[in-house]
């Protein structure tokens, strides 16, 4: 498995870069605007009754009443926006904890040979009606009433594991090449599991079913949840390589 180049179309899509690329494209057109009240000269008449009545023809800038600091004012304004866009940039804070090739790989060895961990949680709770004194204030005054409200209350918690020793385990990820042909490249981690047979299917359904029967009917409610991990290994889903 190989790093897969983003085309520039759904990169500017998925990181937001767009944002980026717009502002630039604005600030540039500012730039353009000034540049062109600079060099251009155009035809002005002017009408001066001091010299009777003549009309005057002169060359100046377009912007030479003060609309010059028209786009002067939108490159400010646009350039403290493309700051604040920079500075909150999510790819910016990801390039801060990138991490240097050899270590990413130690890492994806490290998972590849953790031992897995299929596991079941069971919480049983019930609610219980409880009272309590609120200060309210209407109109200035203040007064007190009686709020009802349940709480939840946990009375069992219950964990256990998926037992396969009968039927091992396989790490079938595929092994991750070329990272170093790129500058910077993103990984995603996910974990999750299969059976190789039917008869390792069906012991993981008995002994899920036997957990949580035993749990049920302990309390009013049941909670359930259920996951996997990799053993001594702390699992991140994201890193920059």
């Amino acid at each position: 498995q190989r790093p897969v180049k983003q085309s520039l179309s759904s990169s500017m899509c998925r990181d937001s870069q767009w944002k980026c690329l717009l502002l630039s494209i604005l600030m540039y057109g500012c730039l353009g605007a000034v540049a062109w009240c600079q060099i251009t000269q155009v035809t002005k008449l002017s009408f001066d009754s001091s010299f009777k009545g003549k009309t005057m023809i002169y060359h100046d800038s377009p912007c030479s009443d003060g609309y010059i600091y028209i786009p002067l004012a939108f490159l400010a304004m646009l350039y403290v926006v493309y700051l604040v866009e920079c500075w909150h940039c999510r790819a910016k804070s990801e390039l801060q904890y990138k991490a240097d090739v050899e270590s990413v790989y130690d890492r994806i060895a490290k998972m590849k040979q953790a031992t897995p961990c299929i596991w079941w949680k069971a919480i049983s709770y019930h609610f219980v009606r409880r009272t309590r004194q609120v200060t309210r204030y209407r109109n200035g005054d203040a007064y007190t009433t009686t709020q009802v409200y349940h709480e939840r209350v946990n009375t069992h918690v219950a964990e256990a594991e998926f037992d396969y020793s009968h039927c091992g385990f396989k790490d079938i990820s595929k092994e991750l090449m070329g990272l170093e042909l790129f500058s910077a490249t993103k990984l995603k981690f996910t974990k999750c599991f299969s059976f190789a047979n039917t008869e390792s299917e069906n012991s993981y359904l008995t002994q899920r079913a036997h957990f949580f029967t035993e749990i049920e009917g302990l309390d009013d409610y049941m909670e359930i949840r259920e996951g996997m991990k990799l053993k001594n290994v702390d699992f991140k889903e994201l890193m920059m390589a």
